[in-house]
């Protein structure tokens, strides 16, 4: 699931942009670095928060989720735009531990005296989800069930339509689906492992029907294409 998040960048030297609301920022000997917010773009672009390294890697400017301006001033130089979501060491936590998206990109733009550069930079979603997909008339048939999910130490589960999150750095995750049925019979297997993951994908765990009792009733399909969670996002 892409969930992209976009921000357009215009390098100018001796110049600025500007709109009819704006005052013009112009100044010499200075680069401006400008923020292109095009309109009607979604709120998820408030999530976002930009630092502005300069070469040595010390801050130069910071700005707060949602408070993202249309133009930075800069000097020439080499600086590394850095765009995050606050998340970056809560994410797990979230939701009652299923965790939630986490974004992050660092880029590197040479600001250049009296000369223009236009330059776009994309934010990926730097960790996973996974969500559950449960035949039809599974709920007239079971009574109840439990999708356990597991990876990095971290235990939780979700219900049909709910997503957890993990890291791709803990190499993939285990689940498990136990559910009793009409006739006050559980079945459950042993959690079944699935190693390759990737950041930015959606992995739909589909279960279907079983046919061999061996199975404990169900037999399991899992799906790892990527899918779209939201529309791109424009800032």
């Amino acid at each position: 699931m892409k969930h992209y998040c976009y921000i357009c960048i215009l390098l100018l030297g001796f110049v600025s942009c500007t709109n009819d609301s704006e005052q013009l920022v112009q100044q010499s000997g200075e680069s401006s670095l400008c923020l292109v917010t095009r309109a009607g773009a979604s709120s998820d672009s408030d999530d976002l928060a930009l630092k502005v390294l300069d070469s040595e890697g010390r801050l130069y400017r910071q700005y707060a989720a949602g408070a993202i301006p249309q133009k930075v001033v800069l000097e020439p130089g080499i600086f590394t735009i850095v765009l995050y979501t606050d998340n970056q060491e809560t994410w797990h936590s979230a939701n009652g531990g299923r965790g939630e998206a986490c974004y992050y990109v660092e880029k590197q733009v040479q600001m250049i005296y009296d000369q223009m550069v236009r330059d776009t930079v994309t934010v990926p979603m730097v960790n996973y989800a996974v969500s559950l997909k449960l035949p039809e008339y599974f709920h007239d048939l079971f009574n109840s069930h439990t999708f356990a999910l597991t990876s990095g130490g971290r235990n939780t589960t979700i219900q049909e339509g709910e997503k957890a999150y993990f890291a791709p750095s803990d190499r993939g995750f285990s689940y498990a689906l136990q559910a009793t049925n009409t006739d006050g019979v559980t079945h459950s297997h042993s959690a079944y492992k699935f190693a390759d993951v990737q950041s930015g994908k959606l992995y739909v765990v589909t279960y279907v029907y079983g046919l061999d009792s061996n199975t404990g009733g169900v037999d399991i399909e899992i799906k790892d294409d990527m899918q779209m969670e939201d529309t791109d996002v424009e800032i």
